[in-house]
């Protein structure tokens, strides 16, 4: 049998996880199954089935699987006697990143796609991967939606339900926040935030920080603030030039909805800057972009450019057009003895996309070879995937985020059985009725991350025998 391009490989059991878990797994099958065929992708699906309850029914006998033709869709098995003689067995009863790596180290395909059961990819997305243009030594990630669990009926076709993933978007994960829909656009205010009325927060902000009753937001290199301007009104700008400037001068820049630069000027420190607007600009937005160094922090993983400590309007004479000012400006932190300090000497760093990584991670078959898979520590598997991420970065390979108009939906489930704002108060509590370790990501993560920095290369979790390589298991196939 030829090997397929794009092995794509889930972790599940038969046990509802998260709720009405069979209709949001068929419509994943149905939606790639469908769209591969559409496109002309050749693939393959591995199911790894961890750990069956002994009280139902296995998932290849529940699910509408597809006609010959699509693409292979192969279960993999792994018996409850194998898990049990993993660690924790009983208190998680899915081991999900080893039974990833039991599905990827016997995948077909070229290409290996890590994803979950209640993912949708888009037409788009499909098309491009079927266009074979995927590299070796590259990570591609991508931003993640989530959409209402309410799907559409089965019957009315793929169609409808990407209709509807494009329709009922209840939030967006990207790189650097979690963000919400409101009038077209996606932002992320909070409640309490540092801007007054009528002012937002889009992409490119980071989340807001607190320090006892001080607070403040990062931005990434380009942000969108979002506006309903009282008349005549000019916006003021606290901010403070970040770390990763180390000392420099930064260039801000302000470009309209066209993406011309409409206002420019240099900073440092701590400055107020004021900025007019066009009369005729009431509603709508702007993004705030930043230009400068780009020195690493240790141990703090991000870039950290400006940050703004708050937004206000101020009422005044009618601009007529854009225009950009300091009106004043102090002197900046000393950022050399906080956990911020510039590392000049690390030769090789980025902050990568590593939110909802586990929902879409895709490199070459020999790339996640080279890895050896996920760490395969006996653990509730959060932030395993994010680490995964790091290494692949620290071997040389690049990132890339896989853009608009290609889009992966995630089929909400029920609060807590994922992360997610609302549910993460819940999902804590889950754990911690387990009793089982679980990593900390500013502590564990990043200081595993601070070691490939220094050493310039990935930390290796896993032995040869990654995958469970030494254990023969059911492949249950359905070719196509």
């Amino acid at each position: 049998m030829a090997a397929p391009y794009l092995s794509v490989v889930v972790a599940a059991r038969n046990d509802n996880h998260g709720g009405n878990m069979l209709a949001r797994m068929q419509a994943f099958l149905d939606s790639w199954t469908v769209l591969a065929q559409r496109s002309g992708l050749d693939s393959e699906i591995v199911v790894v089935e961890w750990n069956p309850p002994a009280d139902r029914p296995r998932l290849r006998d529940e699910l509408r699987l597809p006609s010959k033709g699509a693409c292979d869709v192969r279960f993999l098995e792994v018996p409850t006697a194998l898990h049990a003689t993993i660690p924790n067995a009983a208190a998680i009863p899915l081991h999900q990143m080893i039974a990833k790596n039991a599905g990827i180290r016997r995948t077909r395909g070229q290409f290996v796609l890590a994803t979950n059961l209640d993912i949708v990819c888009s037409r788009e997305l499909m098309e491009f991967l079927a266009e074979r243009r995927l590299e070796n030594g590259v990570m591609y990630r991508m931003d993640r939606y989530d959409v209402a669990n309410d799907l559409p009926p089965s019957s009315g076709g793929v169609d409808a339900l990407l209709d509807h993933c494009r329709d009922r978007a209840l939030r967006l994960f990207a790189a650097e926040n979690v963000f919400r829909p409101e009038r077209g656009e996606w932002i992320c205010t909070e409640a309490d935030d540092i801007a007054d009325h009528g002012i937002d927060f889009g992409r490119g902000w980071l989340a807001m920080e607190r320090q006892g009753g001080f607070r403040y937001r990062w931005m990434l290199p380009s942000a969108r603030i979002v506006l309903e301007r009282p008349a005549g009104a000019a916006l003021l700008i606290d901010a403070e030039v970040g770390p990763s400037q180390d000392g420099a001068p930064l260039t801000v820049e302000v470009r309209d909805d066209a993406g011309t630069i409409v206002a420019r000027t240099e900073i440092s420190g701590c400055p107020r800057l004021r900025l007019r607007f066009p009369r005729e600009l009431t509603s709508g937005g702007f993004n705030l972009n930043c230009e400068g160094r780009n020195i690493p922090l240790c141990p703090e993983l991000r870039m950290l450019h400006l940050r703004v400590i708050g937004l206000h309007w101020e009422a005044g004479d009618e601009s007529s057009g854009w225009r950009l000012d300091t009106v004043d400006s102090r002197p900046g932190k000393d950022w050399s003895d906080t956990p911020t300090a510039p590392a000049r000497d690390i030769p090789r760093s980025a902050w990568l996309h590593v939110n909802a990584c586990g929902d879409f991670t895709l490199m070459s078959r020999d790339d996640w070879f080279h890895l050896r898979g996920y760490a395969e520590l006996p653990i509730w598997p959060l932030h395993i995937d994010a680490l995964f991420c790091y290494a692949a970065y620290h071997s040389g390979i690049r990132e890339q985020v896989l853009r608009d108009p290609m889009r992966i939906y995630h089929v909400e489930h029920a609060s807590g059985a994922g992360w997610s704002p609302e549910g993460e108060e819940a999902l804590q509590r889950r754990i911690r009725a387990r009793q089982v370790p679980v990593l900390d990501f500013d502590s564990d993560v990043a200081g595993w991350v601070q070691q490939m920095r220094r050493w310039n290369a990935p930390v290796i979790f896993n032995l040869e025998n990654w995958g469970l390589r030494d254990q023969p298991l059911a492949d249950l196939s359905r070719p196509a």
